[in-house]
Parts: structure tokens; C-alpha cells; sequence
């Protein structure tokens, strides 16, 4: 994912956002907590563009 490599050679646009998410919910709970909420953000993400990719438009 790109949101944890700073060295500029990833840009993509939700990156920023996500990272903000990740490190806010790192800095108000556990790393267990973290990834209970986490992983089904990522899931959906993944979902999301997988579905995008194989109808060739955005999901509604």
C-alpha cells in the first residue's frame, strides 16, 4: 500500500486520507483494535476496485 512508503514514487489519490485514518485509529486503540476496524475498510476498498476492474465502471 502507498500510504506507508514516503518516498514519493506512489501517488495515489486516497493515500493521504488513508494514512490519516490508519494513524488516528493506531493513536485511539490497541494494534488488535486497529486491525478490527481496518481490515474490513481494506476488504471493501479491495472489493470495490476488483469489481471496477471486471465491469469496467464504478460499482454502485
Amino acid at each position: 500500500m502507498s500510504a506507508d512508503i514516503d518516498d514519493g514514487r506512489y501517488d495515489a489519490p486516497e493515500a493521504p486520507g488513508l494514512d490519516s485514518v490508519l494513524r488516528g485509529l493506531s493513536l485511539t486503540g490497541t494494534d488488535d483494535q486497529t486491525l478490527a476496524v481496518a481490515t474490513p475498510i481494506f476488504d471493501g476498498l479491495y472489493e470495490f476496485h476488483r469489481q471496477r476492474v471486471l465491469s469496467g465502471r464504478e460499482p454502485s
